[in-house]
């Protein structure tokens, strides 16, 4: 389960006075001034980059995104407009990109030089949940005569009925219920004309690449028996003009993300290798492989790194393989040959470096970065010199206006000796003669994992005089295979104890930390550790629980994910029912004394609202102080901006209530 309302963390070494002292406080609305960055693409000759820019709106309450072409010597503005998923034309004059306008939806084309769009094909989507990894992209084909592209069935007629009947596991989607429409892949004109249905039948497609020749697509698709029960994932090539289909793999797991070597002789993928998997947040790190694209035996790639690999993708000379992979708070660029045993960091550091994308020669990369007190940016970098620049400012105008604060990394030894990493955040306006409240809070995954990375969240609680404590406990990802499993049958156990053992060492470093006042929060598995630690421990004076489980057994029955419970307790619940209320928090609920905030969306099929529903009730017959909030058209996470904002009123008013009344002023 990934963290609710996309909590991301914080952190670095050492301490460090805020960017901007005097600026204003981060407070509820101050997101709505962030512009997020990414899916940056070099036109083919690497003079220009198109990129998507996202934005909020709050008035309007109206998330944005707009496609900027800069040009890639200066980062100067040549074009902007509404859109999202930039692809340049194999010529560089086009782009196409994914676009409403004109009551028309799908893929549109831009003349930049002209300044004209052109409508070109509509992509329905269905909301069914494929998985992991599934994108539903398009792409030109290399010689520029076609484009490929992912799309749902058209609807059927309107049903007759409102009676809804279901025979399949995955009735539920992320927000609602199958409308059984299978997911294709599709072909069209470039200049234009009906699209053409490449993979027809009673499977999902998805996750495209086009071969160098351009008469083969490469795709994902989970052909076995029941794909509604198993994460089976496999690679196939299909002809663009005959239709022949060729399967390259044929694991009892999962492959991902194909990508084309440049001679088209292989094909690279990400891929699991258990049987029983999640399509939801493995406890497993994907790796990754190449494969002949004539098939045979994958060979992994870079064996000897063990950490989460992801972004696989071809270096244009064809030799070396470049991805990302979470490696201790960090985000990092990797290369690596065929052979090579391991990998070599291309760009490192104590940030978060994603997306990668080459310029058509290879010798410029350009990726974005965030850290603790910067939002995202995008970067280029010189692989021959390792010279490296900004290339936008988007986000220098937030910096100015708000104070942020910086965070302290700290290690600990847990209750058996592993090594366990947080961080620390302390309150704008620290003095050391001062007393404060501290917020713990807890990601979400729970293969999830804190970092250096920009949150205005954090920032939030930081600047209304909360120090805020965040810990990778065990099970995180970006620590290596053995860690990552640490909370497989354990949900509550070992993390638990890593994210109490790991707060006391906090306290016992910083007696400046009111001791009296302590607060916990957290998102989906961050959530359910919320409301475990409420259930195990009288020391916190407030909690907020977002999104959270409660009931293992009825959360399986319930919930989208029953995968999920599957993997993390090794079997369906029926074989073990004993073993997953005892993870459960309402199995431990009667003795509960903190006063506990349930946030949550009522279109959640992640984690039902029903979870939430249970537990507050629990809570409240106690006696107990408990507010349940429920946001309507809201999955799992907070996404409209009204939302989010009533979303950090609640959570901070909270936190206000319960730990600073009656508290002591500070100097």
């Amino acid at each position: 389960m990934r963290g609710a309302i996309a909590i991301v963390a914080l952190g670095w070494l050492g301490v460090g006075p805020a960017v901007a002292q005097g600026g204003r406080p981060v407070d509820e609305t101050a997101f709505s001034a962030l512009k997020s960055v990414g899916d940056a693409r070099f036109r083919p000759d690497g003079g220009q980059l198109a990129f998507v820019v996202g934005s909020v709106d709050l008035a309007a309450n109206a998330n944005r995104n707009e496609i900027l072409l800069v040009a890639t010597a200066d980062g100067r503005i040549l074009h902007r407009w509404s859109g999202s998923s930039p692809r340049w034309s194999p010529d560089g004059r086009l782009v196409a990109y994914q676009g409403t306008r004109d009551g028309r939806s799908g893929i549109w084309i831009r003349d930049p030089a002209a300044g004209t769009d052109r409508f070109l094909v509509a992509t329905p989507q269905s909301d069914a949940w494929l998985g992991r990894g599934a994108a539903k992209n398009f792409e030109w084909s290399p010689d520029g005569r076609w484009i490929g592209f992912v799309a749902a069935e058209p609807p059927g007629p309107p049903a007759t009925s409102d009676v809804k009947v279901y025979s399949r596991i995955m009735f539920k989607t992320r927000t609602g219920f199958t409308d059984d429409r299978r997911t294709h892949v599709w072909v069209v004109s470039s200049a234009g004309g009906e699209p053409r249905l490449l993979t027809p039948g009673q499977f999902d497609e998805h996750s495209i690449a086009w071969a160098p020749d351009s008469r083969r697509l490469a795709f994902v698709s989970d052909r076995s028996a029941d794909p509604d029960n198993s994460f089976a994932n496999d690679l196939f090539v299909i002809d663009v003009t005959s239709g022949a289909l060729t399967r390259l793999t044929s694991t009892a797991s999962a492959e991902f993300s194909p990508v084309w070597s440049p001679d088209g002789q292989w094909l690279a993928f990400e891929a699991w290798v258990r049987i029983n998997n999640t399509k939801d947040s493995p406890a497993e790190d994907t790796k990754a492989y190449v494969v002949s694209s004539g098939g045979g035996v994958p060979r992994r790639i870079a064996p000897g790194l063990d950490r989460r690999i992801t972004e696989v993708t071809w270096h244009p000379s064809g030799r070396s393989l470049y991805f990302s992979a979470g490696d201790r708070g960090a985000n990092v660029i990797y290369r690596a040959g065929l052979t090579d045993p391991n990998a070599e960091v291309v760009v490192g550091g104590k940030a978060q470096a994603r997306g990668i994308e080459f310029d058509g020669a290879g010798h410029r990369l350009v990726y974005s970065r965030t850290e603790t007190t910067r939002p995202a940016e995008l970067f280029v970098r010189d692989l021959a010199t390792g010279a490296e620049r900004q290339l936008t400012t988007l986000n220098d105008e937030f910096r100015r206006q708000y104070t942020l604060q910086d965070a302290e990394e700290f290690w600990f030894t847990s209750f058996d000796g592993t090594r366990v990493q947080g961080w620390l955040m302390k309150p704008v306006g620290f003095s050391a003669g001062g007393r404060y409240p501290l917020i713990l809070n807890i990601h979400g995954g729970p293969h999830g994992a804190f970092g250096y990375s920009f949150s205005d969240r954090f920032q939030q609680q930081a600047a209304k005089g909360y120090a805020a404590v965040f810990i990778n406990p065990r099970g995180s990802s970006g620590y290596g295979q053995a860690f990552s499993d640490g909370s497989l049958l354990n949900w509550g156990g070992g993390d638990y104890q890593d994210l109490m053992i790991g707060l006391d060492s906090v306290l016992a470093r910083n007696d400046w930390v009111d001791t009296t006042r302590l607060g916990v929060t957290g998102g989906s598995y961050g959530g359910f550790m919320t409301n475990w630690v409420i259930t195990q421990t009288h020391r916190f004076k407030a909690a907020v629980a977002s999104a959270s489980v409660s009931n293992l057994i009825s959360f399986y029955g319930t919930s989208l994910y029953t995968d999920l419970v599957e993997a993390e307790f090794r079997g369906v619940p029926w074989n073990n029912y004993p073993m997953l209320w005892q993870w459960s928090p309402l199995a431990h609920v009667k003795g509960v004394t903190t006063p506990t905030l349930f946030l949550h969306g009522e279109n959640d099929h992640d984690v039902p609202i029903t979870q939430a529903e249970e537990m507050y009730t629990a809570v409240r017959k106690q006696g107990v102080e408990a507010t349940l909030v429920r946001y309507p058209n809201e999955g799992h996470g907070v996404r409209q901006p009204g939302h989010v904002a009533d979303y950090n009123r609640r959570l901070l008013g909270w936190f206000d209530r319960y730990l600073k009344q009656g508290a002591r002023p500070t100097p």
